[in-house]
């Protein structure tokens, strides 16, 4: 017996099968189920029921979660209190949202690669709604999106605001005065997706000002501002992100009443004892985040 079995053990009963598990450990599904039977030859008992389809868990296979679970917990305290934490090695699946990708994501992963060498990243740039939907269906470590009600089972670290605001391109006949949704009732609304917190964002100021109007959508924020900027339509865009086009003429910041609420975001994953790395990519992208 030996922690890799062990591992790979936990991962199957955590993910429900050898497959997924196969893919999280980067192994072929035959090293998977070499490992098992290694196990269980060494303990002398069955832990998984193969006469279905899917394999399931055992009695004997249940008893063993907990001390496989302890086991692995024992091993990463001795990796992270004894040995150096730049030895630390893993691959892990980060879910990004586009905004974070397109700021302080490079500077993320420059300072992870320099302090944690053997720590390899997965990047999946995603809406937030498929982005926690992967998280908790176990195909993400640990995500950078938005929100501020997560489910209970998540471990939550805050990441700042964003500051979004009305942009429209020069070209956009408006009042100029703080204008209300009634004044956007002869132009197209831009946002992203329906899975993005920024439709929710969007949709929710329509709506506070009795508007009817359905955004047009697409789900990247650079096509949005170019769009804006080429006059197509209005949209809320980050300030933050936008300054040079602002700056330039090519997007103008639009008064509003009421001005839309910051969208604050935060890196997320399970609550879970084997969590060191996706702790330390936490901990890092609060030091690096540049949001508000």
């Amino acid at each position: 017996m030996n922690f890799r079995q062990l591992e790979t053990f936990v991962e199957i009963v955590r993910l429900g099968s050898f497959a997924a598990a196969a893919n999280k450990l980067h192994a072929t599904q035959s090293t998977i189920s070499a490992r098992i039977q290694e196990l269980e030859s060494d303990l002398g008992v069955v832990l998984f029921d193969r006469s279905q389809r899917k394999a399931t868990v055992t009695a004997k296979g249940r008893e063993l979660v907990g001390y496989a679970e302890r086991a692995l917990t024992l091993q990463e305290e001795i990796r992270q209190h004894i040995a150096p934490r730049e030895t630390l090695s893993g691959v892990v699946r980060v879910g990004v949202a586009e905004l974070v990708a397109v700021t302080w994501l490079p500077q993320l992963a420059a300072t992870l690669h320099e302090r944690y060498p053997n720590i390899s990243l997965e990047l999946d740039i995603s809406l937030t709604a498929p982005l926690r939907s992967r998280l908790m269906s176990g195909e993400l470590d640990i995500a950078f999106i938005p929100g501020e009600a997560f489910d209970p089972s998540l471990v939550v670290h805050p990441l700042g605001a964003v500051t979004f605001r009305w942009m429209a391109g020069p070209e956009v006949n408006l009042p100029d005065r703080a204008l209300v949704a009634a004044d956007f009732a002869g132009l197209r609304i831009l946002s992203l997706g329906e899975n993005s917190i920024h439709y929710q964002t969007t949709s929710a100021w329509l709506d506070a000002s009795g508007s009817t109007q359905r955004p047009d959508l697409c789900n990247s924020m650079n096509v949005l501002s170019t769009l804006t900027a080429a006059n197509v339509g209005v949209s809320l865009l980050p300030p933050s992100c936008y300054a040079q086009e602002v700056g330039q003429g090519r997007l103008r910041v639009l008064s509003v009443d009421p001005e839309p609420a910051p969208v604050h975001f935060c890196a997320v994953y399970k609550q879970r004892r084997l969590a060191t790395l996706q702790e330390i990519i936490a901990e890092t992208a609060r030091e690096v985040s540049t949001f508000e």
